[in-house]
């Protein structure tokens, strides 16, 4: 009997496993980030130009300043970062290239969700449904792995998503770098460019850091969350199989 009830509860965390894979997957393609293997993704965010490059040599950020003195910072896959200020190669301390790092790379990989949803360091989980502004979700949990899952690996993630459409409407995120905190994250201005679709967000805090991810839908919906920024992204150019 203890052997056919470890066998039932395998199989249920086995079928719930592929059902949180089979929506991002379903995700990656509704925003075209399934031809993303051979890309160049420009973009402009708050006071910088950032890009990522995807080719056969593999993938770098890069972030650009837009005045004087200009600082471009490069992040490679294999952890290096390369500054330039005004085209002169800049020494930086470990200490430095690590914060640097962790900036360019926060940018970029909120950018490209939900593609590294499917990273080897991602740990996804089927959650219940849950209703936002009347309409219902599939909910996704995402842990990390600490092996591979950055100095953040310890960070905690929701993604509420249209059953139809399979977009994220809504994300949340627990972190623990720079003191910690909860954010809660509204899409807008979804569009598409070539295939590829884009969508800002407004970005929301709970009153109190004791708040639990998935009590936050509820807390949107009464009014209590605090409205903090804007996630927008502007002047986006793709070009393909570079």
């Amino acid at each position: 009997m203890r052997l056919y009830g470890f066998l039932i509860l395998s199989f249920l965390f086995l079928s719930c496993q592929n059902k949180a894979q089979e929506w991002v997957d379903a995700s990656v393609h509704f925003y075209g980030q399934d031809q993303w293997d051979r890309v160049d993704i420009r973009f402009r965010f708050r006071q910088h130009n950032y890009a990522l490059n995807r080719s056969l040599k593999g993938v770098v950020y890069t972030r650009k300043t837009l005045s004087k003195p200009y600082i471009v910072d490069s992040l490679f896959d294999d952890g290096r970062l390369i500054r330039y200020q005004d085209s002169i190669p800049q020494i930086l301390s470990d200490s430095l290239q690590k914060i640097y790092a962790a900036s360019v790379n926060s940018v970029l990989y909120f950018f490209q969700i939900p593609r590294v949803l499917n990273d080897p360091a991602v740990i996804k989980r089927k959650l219940p449904d849950t209703q936002i502004q009347g309409n219902t979700y599939h909910t996704l949990g995402v842990t990390f792995q600490q092996e591979g899952g950055g100095s953040d690996y310890e960070d905690e993630f929701r993604y509420w998503i249209d059953p139809k459409t399979f977009a994220i409407d809504y994300m949340a995120y627990r972190y623990l770098t720079d003191g910690g905190g909860i954010r809660f994250r509204v899409a807008k201005n979804r569009r598409d460019y070539d295939g590829a679709v884009f969508q800002d967000y407004s970005n929301f805090k709970p009153p109190s850091a004791a708040i639990k991810l998935d009590e936050l839908p509820q807390l949107y919906e009464s009014g209590k969350l605090i409205e903090i920024s804007q996630i927008e992204n502007s002047a986006i150019t793709i070009m393909k199989g570079q």
